[in-house]
C-alpha cells in the first residue's frame, strides 16, 4: 500500500512571508529528547540556520549499547524514516506539519518523491539489525520555506507518530519508539530577534 501527503503550499509560502521579507529564515536554538528506551538515540544540531543558501541540519543517532542485536523496523527508508516537525503530540492522526529532508528519499525505492510537498511511501517492513555496539547516524534537513511559524515544534514519523519500531529476539513482540524531540526555532532574518538585527 502507498500513502501520500501532499501538503498545502500556498498555505506554507502565504505564512512564511508574515511579519517581514525574512521570516521565511530560522535559527534552530535548541533540541530536547526524552526517551526511556533501551538503547541510546540522540539528536544533535550539526547546522542552526535554515537560510534562504541552506537548510538547518539535524543529526539523528541511534547506539545499540546492549549485549543483543537490535531489531529496528520502518517504511520508506531505514532506520528513522519519513520524519516531520508538527505543533504538538497530543493527536494520533497525521495532520500539517514540516518535512524534515534526506538523501535518502531519493534513492529508496519505496518513497516516491516529488517535491517536499509532494510524496508517498509504501507500507513495506524494512527491518535490519543493529549489532551490538553498533551505532546508525542520519542527517536531515530543515529548509525555512517549509517553517509555518518559529517557536517549539515536535518530531514525529510523517504517517505514524512513533520514529521506528524495534524488539531484541525473532519471538518478541515489536514495540513503538516514540521519544518526545522538541525542536525549538526563532526568526533569522531582517527580524529584530532578542533587542539586535541579524543582518
Amino acid at each position: 500500500m502507498r500513502r501520500r501527503a501532499v501538503l498545502a503550499a500556498a498555505g506554507a509560502s502565504m505564512a512564511s512571508l508574515a511579519g517581514c521579507l525574512g521570516a521565511s529564515e530560522y535559527m534552530i536554538t535548541d533540541v530536547e529528547v526524552t526517551s526511556s528506551a533501551p538503547f541510546e538515540f540522540d539528536v544533535t544540531i550539526t547546522d542552526p540556520d535554515a537560510v534562504i543558501e541552506h537548510p538547518a541540519l539535524l543529526e539523528f543517532e541511534l547506539i545499540n549499547r546492549g549485549d543483543r542485536p537490535l531489531r529496528v523496523r520502518n517504511t520508506g527508508v531505514w532506520p528513522f524514516g519519513l520524519l516531520k516537525l508538527v505543533p504538538s503530540l497530543d493527536t494520533e492522526v497525521p495532520g500539517p506539519g514540516t518535512l524534515l529532508w534526506t538523501e535518502q528519499y531519493e534513492a529508496s525505492e519505496y518513497v516516491d518523491i516529488e517535491s517536499r510537498r509532494n510524496y508517498s511511501t509504501e507500507s513495506t517492513p524494512l527491518v535490519q539489525a543493529l549489532e551490538s555496539g553498533g551505532a546508525v547516524r542520519e542527517t536531515y534537513e530543515l529548509h525555512g520555506d517549509g517553517i509555518r511559524e518559529a517557536g517549539t515544534t515536535y518530531v514525529r514519523g510523517e504517517f505514524e507518530p512513533p520514529i521506528f519500531e524495534y524488539t531484541r529476539d525473532d519471538n518478541e513482540e515489536w514495540r513503538s519508539f516514540s521519544p518526545e524531540i522538541a525542536v525549538t526555532m526563532r526568526p533569522n532574518g531582517c527580524c529584530e530577534v532578542g533587542g539586535f538585527d541579524r543582518r
